[in-house]
């Protein structure tokens, strides 16, 4: 699951670096936080769909994103070298590229619209 992310990074950082930003590490990073907190939280909301944990607060959901946020610094900027990454990813072609591209779209699309999905249809609808 971590070279999902670590591919994630990689993408993000050269997208940031094709935009000629000075400082891609902290946006790929945060990105990639993003991204698995929200992954935590759809899994949270499909969880929340048989089992009544109404007793979570948001302390304790900063209690899960505040150490992936230094996990994520340790892993991706503190001693970073990007260089592994390209090595391991260069070799892509652009078919690849492209179609990894859109994957990691419709990943964020699905981590950020099925908790969204859950919510609404839950409250408003009460269908849930």
């Amino acid at each position: 699951m971590l070279k999902i992310f670590d591919y994630i990074f990689y993408r993000i950082y050269f997208f940031y670096k094709s935009q000629s930003f000075d400082i891609m590490e902290i946006y790929a990073s945060a990105l990639v936080s993003l991204a698995q907190s929200f992954t935590l939280l759809t899994i949270f909301s499909i969880i929340s769909l048989g089992v009544d944990i109404t007793a979570f607060s948001k302390f304790y959901g900063l209690l899960v994103i505040i150490p992936l946020l230094i996990f994520n610094w340790h892993r991706y900027e503190r001693n970073f070298d990007i260089e592994e990454f390209v090595m391991q990813w260069a070799g892509e072609t652009s078919s690849e590229k492209k179609m990894k591209g859109w994957l990691i779209v419709v990943y964020f699309a699905i981590i950020v619209l099925t908790p969204v999905m859950i919510g609404v249809l839950r409250y408003n609808f009460g269908l849930i």
